[in-house]
């Protein structure tokens, strides 16, 4: 669509209706010695409130907080043992564990076998739990790989598939 810009006069190709400019540089020029768009409009049922407050200190001025720290504050870690959990999953025994486990089921998934893809990806799951059983952590029969579809998303599942898991490796070992 051809126009012509109302500040240059230059004939241009129009991309939209609305376009009257040539380039912003027009666009720009074109608003110089008007006045702003909200110039003289109030801001509404709210300029009431401002101007009753005007001259008040603020509702929090000269107030002192107590400082939370410590036992106080809502984030405070009762028990640090947590912390340390944290740890544990991340420390070279686990790691070690975890590579022998995929390596014994072949990087597959032991239910479904499946190998790892990004569609497909695989966990090292514990067969009993890590909290309840300390002393199976990494034993390499307490554990058996699985893809993320068969992996068990509760604690009620993941207790009921303990004999089937249990079977599965087993079955392999021999």
């Amino acid at each position: 669509m051809k126009k012509i810009c109302p500040i240059c006069n230059i004939n241009f190709n129009a991309k939209r209706r609305i376009t009257k400019y040539c380039s912003r540089k027009c666009y720009w020029k074109s608003l110089e010695g008007k006045p702003a768009w909200n110039k003289g409009i109030k801001t509404g049922p709210n300029d009431k409130i401002s101007k009753a407050k005007k001259g008040k200190p603020a509702w929090n001025k000269g107030k002192k907080f107590p400082e939370i720290s410590g036992e106080k504050n809502g984030r405070w870690i009762k028990d640090r043992t947590k912390l340390v959990k944290r740890q544990e999953r991340n420390d070279s025994a686990y790691k070690e564990w975890r590579n022998l486990v995929l390596k014994r089921d072949n990087y597959q998934c032991k239910i479904c076998g499946e190998k790892y893809t990004k569609e497909h990806k695989l966990v090292v799951h514990h067969i009993l739990p890590w909290k309840d059983y300390p002393e199976l952590r990494y034993n390499i029969n307490n554990g058996i790989t699985l893809c993320q579809f068969h992996h068990p998303r509760k604690r009620v599942d993941e207790r009921r598939r303990i004999p089937e898991f249990k079977k599965l490796v087993v079955s392999y070992e021999q």
